[in-house]
């Protein structure tokens, strides 16, 4: 009895011992609960369903209840019942906000079940924009540190909206743009002769996202700026006179225009600063002046004289708030990303899953360590990175005009192709598998090869054999190269350049592929129009331009097939390209406006007259029609004498056939050509 007794005391002690340890535990779990906010809701609001106020007042019994929400929505998302299952998870939003899945849930069943249940184009982006919202929105701000959320995000930015599995996708990509010009505005445009130098990068960094990410982070401080240590005097004065003239400019901005700094002011700016710039120096008064306060303060006709530099201080603060308080991103780590992966353009959807997908990477790794690492897919979120980087470089070119947002062209972008490889090596240091020299075939390297073969392709098929060459003996003797069939990819990348891309298209079998056509497809008429027009080799032309039409209409017969969605709005085909003509227009009016003066009109001097017609006709709505015309008055050649017109009566026939082409591929009715 007394060895009970002690083991009896024993327990009684351990158990006083215990139940303070959890007093004081629960206290400062509690605490932190409240701090984190990682509570569930604990009272129903207006307007939420009567499941919140049930779930609500079951209390500890509300997990079961949470349980059969969950299973209830499953089912219905199985029988199709997609609008009813959004319903039910916005009921478990509200009881579980903290629980990451609920949010990716949601946002999926937004983006692509509802989506593609809709019969338009607009209906089904209004759904995706609704799913990358939730996410970017509420996900975000319940689930900060979530990688799943980040990851969820990158996926609908580089599959959705910039992939070609929706019908879709064309329209998503064109409001897209549109919306991302508005938010950060158009970014600086790069001459022909600096394409592939980096030159890109540099001028994004300075010119465009960098004032954005250096714009104070509040109106006050923009209006009232902060003495800084070591400022002179007379320093001080000028820095309080700059803020002083943006305060003035806010004001007026409020008073004459009745707008705030939001994403309102950011739309009508983008609009008049496009048509003031279109017409600057041509000596022709904008209509725009006549009738819209905010142009005419842009012009200094306004209640207050606007210097260049305090405006520009004015819009970056308004891109600045926008981003974080309606986009919820960073403007100083997109201008971080840009120093690290390159001349991200911002109006690209890839550019926005390089964002998401490294920013879930970067704060996931702050807090794991060799014992829950296996707890987070970083593998899967660095692939869609190292994806997204693929896309730029193939589609990383944009042009985009906000004022004609039908015009909608992207090209390969060639300063990628390194950046690719240093990206590929930062992700690998954190897979101890793909770091493995042992295993003879390994994912990413795999990637990277086929990669690097894309791009060799492009770039001989834009005329830089020699780079593609180097590039070519780069791969052969990459220490990085799988292991497996090694003898014959050695003998592969051993082959002359010539004969190697021939072997390429012949023996690969991919054609078929939508990115690959584009390469194929825009590197034969860049050097077609570079290689051949610029420096008068018509062979070269001939060769170059033949492959591309011959390409092209392959592609076509095999890829641009109608489905029911792209078929009752009278489009080719959620895979096809626009028509070769078209295509080949656009890209050779593209080339004209980067080779500027004089080399443009050398270029469109030495086209085939079908060619110069049809260019013609869409040079006429590029900027580059209105920047001529602004030197007349000051004496220099007009427009048409650097490209002179074809006869009215070829020019009107071809306009009206550019317009009917244009129409059939983008399923409109007409569409305007300026």
């Amino acid at each position: 009895m007394k060895r009970d007794r002690v083991i009896q005391l024993i327990a009684v002690a351990c158990m006083i011992v215990f139940m303070g340890v959890s007093g004081v535990l629960a206290t400062q779990i509690s605490a932190s609960v409240g701090k984190h906010k990682l509570v569930y809701a604990e009272k129903a609001e207006a307007g939420d369903p009567p499941a919140v106020a049930l779930g609500i007042a079951m209390g500890a019994f509300r997990g079961l209840f949470v349980n059969y929400l969950w299973i209830r929505a499953n089912d219905l998302k199985q029988e199709g019942k997609y609008y009813e299952a959004v319903d039910l998870a916005r009921t478990i939003t509200k009881l579980q906000p903290r629980f990451p899945k609920v949010w990716q849930f949601h946002a999926w069943n937004l983006a692509y079940n509802i989506s593609v249940t809709t019969q338009t184009p607009q209906e089904r982006w209004n759904w995706v924009q609704a799913g990358i919202r939730l996410l970017r929105g509420d996900g975000i701000a319940n689930c900060p540190n979530d990688l799943g959320i980040q990851r969820e995000l990158a996926w609908i930015h580089l599959h959705k909206v910039q992939g070609y599995m929706d019908d879709a996708h064309a329209y998503y990509k064109r409001q897209f743009a549109l919306e991302w010009s508005y938010v950060v505005g158009s970014p600086p445009q790069l001459r022909l002769e600096d394409m592939g130098t980096g030159k890109l990068k540099e001028m994004y960094i300075k010119r465009w996202i960098g004032p954005i990410a250096g714009a104070p982070d509040t109106e006050q401080e923009l209006v009232s700026p902060r003495p800084v240590a070591g400022d002179t005097l007379e320093r001080a004065d000028a820095r309080s006179r700059f803020g002083k003239e943006c305060g003035e400019v806010i004001a007026a901005i409020k008073r004459d225009c009745g707008h705030e700094l939001d994403m309102e002011f950011l739309k009508h700016f983008e609009i008049v600063d496009a048509q003031m710039r279109g017409a600057a120096g041509t000596g022709i008064v904008p209509p725009v002046l006549a009738s819209d306060p905010l142009a005419r303060l842009i012009a200094g006709a306004g209640s207050v004289k606007v210097r260049p530099e305090v405006g520009s201080a004015v819009v970056a603060f308004a891109r600045k708030r926008v981003l974080v308080r309606d986009y919820h991103m960073d403007p100083r780590l997109m201008l971080r990303y840009t120093e690290h992966y390159g001349p991200l353009d911002w109006r690209h959807p890839a550019a926005h899953a390089v964002y998401w997908s490294h920013r879930g990477v970067e704060e996931t790794l702050r807090r794991v360590g060799e014992q829950n690492i296996k707890d987070f897919d970083i593998l899967n979120t660095d692939r869609l990175t190292i994806q997204a980087v693929q896309e730029l470089f193939r589609t990383g070119d944009l042009s985009f005009d906000v004022l004609n947002p039908q015009f909608y062209l992207t090209l390969p972008n060639t300063e990628y192709v390194d950046v690719y490889r240093q990206a590929l090596r930062d992700m690998v240091e954190r897979s101890k598998y793909e770091k493995d020299h042992s295993r003879p075939y390994r994912f990413f390297w795999a990637g990277y090869e086929n990669f690097m073969v894309d791009a060799i392709r492009y770039l001989y098929r834009r005329g830089d054999k020699d780079l593609a060459a180097d590039y070519l003996s780069k791969l052969r003797t990459d220490p990085e190269l799988n292991q497996n069939n090694l003898e014959y990819k050695i003998a592969m990348y051993s082959k002359p350049i010539d004969e190697f891309v021939i072997d390429q298209i012949r023996g690969e079998d991919r054609e078929d592929s939508p990115v690959v056509a584009q390469q194929e497809i825009s590197g034969s008429l860049a050097q077609a129009y570079v290689g051949g027009l610029l420096r008068g080799d018509e062979r070269v032309f001939l060769n170059a331009f033949n492959y591309a039409r011959l390409f092209h209409e392959q592609y076509q017969r095999s890829r641009a097939f109608q489905t029911w969605v792209t078929k009752n709005a009278g489009q080719v085909g959620r895979m096809g390209f626009p028509p070769f003509d078209v295509y080949a227009s656009n890209v050779f009016a593209q080339m004209i406006q980067m080779a500027g003066l004089p080399n443009g009109p050398i270029m469109y001097r030495r086209a085939p007259g079908d060619l110069r017609c049809r260019t013609y006709a869409m040079l006429e709505r590029f900027p580059m029609h209105e920047q001529i015309k602004s030197l007349e008055s000051q004496g220099a050649p007009a427009f048409d004498v650097w490209f002179p017109p074809p006869p009215p009566e070829v020019l009107g026939p071809c306009r009206e056939q550019m317009l009917r082409d244009v129409a059939e591929f983008e399923g409109k009715g007409r569409v305007e050509m300026k």
